[in-house]
């Protein structure tokens, strides 16, 4: 679809939001979906981008990005009035009705938890937010998460307000101090090393916990192998654009 940018924001000077309009099938987003954006009408970079989509109102929706190479600085100059080629939304998404959801976010994981969220308050369904961050340069982050209660959040630097500490840390300070009810379901989306501790926090045993990996990505759609992910069992690979990006913690090798 062609989708025109109609707002441009830097959170930081890395992180930038764009919000489009595209055509009615982004309505049928789902949290956890992402999309495939065309940078650059002349192919170069060739490969488009996979970006997780943060908000969908109507036609309407919101991308959260970081500027880590040349692909995305492009993305990030672009402006009001110019259209993108987007593909999407793509993939498999989260679960939606848990009993009580904890949302686990680690930097800009916030994107997909923070869709999960909105669809969660709007339905009824209690959860808390989680949300970790590297340094003050990503306390932007926070200011998303104002319409939503409990939120509790770390800094990896000493800041005041929040833990010291990373997010898996704080989950766990969490988790020690309530009692579950049954159905309770944990979202995560964060770097590798994130989604890796999760694996060896005893106080999940017996809890779902759903994961939004992060893969590099060529085609969206599971044509190119590029975004292998390990099966649990080791009987074979698991493709994040297709059978994914969202899978259960305990169905991938990590």
């Amino acid at each position: 679809m062609k989708a025109m940018v109609q707002n441009k924001r830097f959170l930081s000077e890395k992180l930038c939001t764009l919000t489009l309009t595209g055509d009615e099938g982004i309505t049928s987003a789902s949290p956890g979906q992402f999309v495939m954006v065309k940078v650059n009408e002349a192919f170069d970079p060739f490969l488009r981008r996979p970006l997780g989509i943060m908000e969908v109102d109507g036609n309407t929706f919101t991308l959260l990005f970081e500027i880590v190479g040349r692909g995305t600085k492009m993305l990030a100059q672009k402006n009001v009035g110019e259209e993108l080629d987007v593909l999407g939304p793509l993939g498999k998404g989260f679960s939606l009705f848990p009993s009580f959801g904890i949302l686990v976010a680690g930097g800009r994981g916030i994107v997909p938890l923070y869709f999960l969220a909105s669809t969660l308050a709007r339905t009824g369904i209690p959860f808390v937010f989680l949300l970790g961050i590297r340094s003050r340069e990503e306390l932007p982050l926070l200011d998303f998460l104002e319409k939503f209660s409990p939120v509790f959040w770390s800094c990896e630097e000493e800041v005041p307000g929040g833990f010291c500490g990373d997010v898996v840390a704080l989950l766990q300070q969490y988790l020690s101090s309530v009692s579950l009810p049954v159905g309770t379901r944990v979202y995560a989306c964060g770097p590798e090393g994130m989604v890796r501790a999760l694996c060896r926090v005893e106080m999940l045993r017996g809890i779902p916990v759903e994961v939004s990996l992060e893969s590099l990505m060529g085609c969206g759609f599971g044509v190119c192998l590029s975004c292998g992910v390990e099966k649990k069992d080791g009987k074979g690979y698991y493709h994040v654009c297709k059978d994914g990006p969202v899978f259960l913690l305990s169905e991938v090798g990590l």
